[in-house]
């Protein structure tokens, strides 16, 4: 289908038309009111300051440094985007600091080839295996986080160093609205909060509290290793970005503790620690520890249940944001293991009314439809990157932000 897009004066309708052959002219219609934040194809360029790390994405038509893994497989160095892109803005490296010349790369539908000569990083595909890693990195018998070190887990590279997020390039490009499944993630007007929006709106002030696991906590995110580009983590920056949106402060403390499992989570002590806070909203993240120690859905209901009735219990205008995890490599973990927790989410919001899920596994899933998990990670096995990182952000602010 040849897309054309047209200016929109006024109207908010974007045509897509298309002639078959002895066909009269056909439209596909979308609704332009659904994408606030879209800009003319033309128009658009490259910028990356906290608007446009957060904003987000399927609310517009610009994707801003998506990182992709360029893999080298039969002489060909190549990585896919989540979409096709109408219009390439920049390719950089993972400090979105150095900038690749078109010069070296060329876009066919939505994979990006590097041209002979290109310097952009790449891995083999036998590196992903974990077969001749280039220097100066190491196999160890376990990670501990030093720079140069990797495991081999499940087939799958294992490490925090730059030997996956030194080797992912962030691509900025303008997107066809049409390919998005804008369902897929949080909406303003049906993703529940009240109460806190009732707050936000009135310019009262709001304290979140994060409970969760390694990915709550921030774990891989570059700030959190202190590494360029220093990007915070999904809370912080959605602290961040709810506080500069509403006249009333925003605060967060977060709690989260690489490692934990919801039982962890439901113990006296972090109810405490997290009642103790008087939060207005409560972000609960579990779920990727409790797949790893084979946790039945059951008992990862009674968990997650637990914190919220014991908070509520103490704090009772406080409300519950159950997050369902981005998916981990489906090469280390069960997929139908989590679709089983998120069930038990499912119920737990539906049995209190102050409760309500924000979805990240179906569109990882979406994503991961068309792009490698090594694209989009920050260890190899169930750690987000800044990218994915950004992604959480951009789907709490799409529920708790009228763009």
């Amino acid at each position: 289908m040849k897309k054309i897009f047209a200016g929109v004066l006024g109207l908010f309708l974007l045509v897509f038309p298309f002639v078959g052959c002895g066909q009269k002219e056909e439209k596909e219609q979308v609704d332009l009111s659904k994408f606030p934040n879209y800009v003319e194809p033309d128009k658009a360029a490259y910028a990356f300051g906290f608007n446009e790390m957060t904003a987000p994405y399927f609310k517009g038509n610009v994707i801003y440094n998506e990182t992709v893994m360029l893999v080298e497989d039969k002489g060909v160095v190549s990585g896919k985007l989540q979409y096709e892109p109408v219009r390439i803005l920049s390719v950089r490296d993972y400090t979105w600091e150095k900038e690749y010349p078109a010069s070296e790369y060329e876009i066919s539908g939505n994979t990006l080839t590097m041209k002979a000569g290109g310097s952009m990083p790449y891995l083999t595909a036998e590196n992903l295996l974990g077969k001749n890693i280039p220097e100066p990195y190491r196999e160890v018998s376990s990670i501990t986080n030093v720079e140069t070190d990797w495991v081999l887990m499940g087939g799958s590279i294992y490490t925090e160093s730059s030997l996956i997020y030194g080797h992912q390039v962030s691509v900025s490009y303008v997107y066809d609205v049409n390919d998005v499944k804008t369902e897929e993630f949080a909406d303003y007007e049906t993703s529940g909060f009240p109460e806190l929006k009732e707050k936000l709106i009135s310019g009262k002030d709001v304290k979140i509290v994060a409970i969760g696991d390694s990915v709550a906590e921030g774990c891989s995110s570059s700030g959190h290793f202190g590494h360029a580009p220093y990007m915070e983590n999904w809370v912080d920056q959605s602290a961040k970005a709810l506080d500069e949106k509403y006249t009333g402060k925003v605060s967060v403390k977060n709690v989260a503790v690489g490692g934990k499992t919801s039982e962890w989570g439901s113990a006296a002590a972090q109810i405490n620690a997290v009642a103790s806070e008087t939060p207005d909203l409560v972000m609960i993240h579990f779920g990727i520890n409790d797949a790893g120690g084979d946790m039945t859905p059951g008992t990862y209901r009674d968990n997650i249940e637990k914190i919220v009735a014991d908070v509520q219990a103490r704090v009772p205008d406080c409300e519950f944001m159950l997050i369902k995890a981005f998916a981990p490599n489906s090469a280390n973990y069960n997929y139908n293991t989590f679709k089983a927790y998120w069930k038990k989410l499912d119920e737990i919001a539906e049995s209190y009314r102050e409760a309500f899920t924000l979805d990240m596994f179906t569109p990882s899933l979406t994503l991961l439809q068309n792009k490698k998990y090594m694209d989009v990670t920050g260890n190899g096995i169930n750690h987000v990157n800044d990218y994915s990182s950004r992604l959480y952000a951009m789907n709490i602010l799409s529920a708790l932000i009228k763009y």
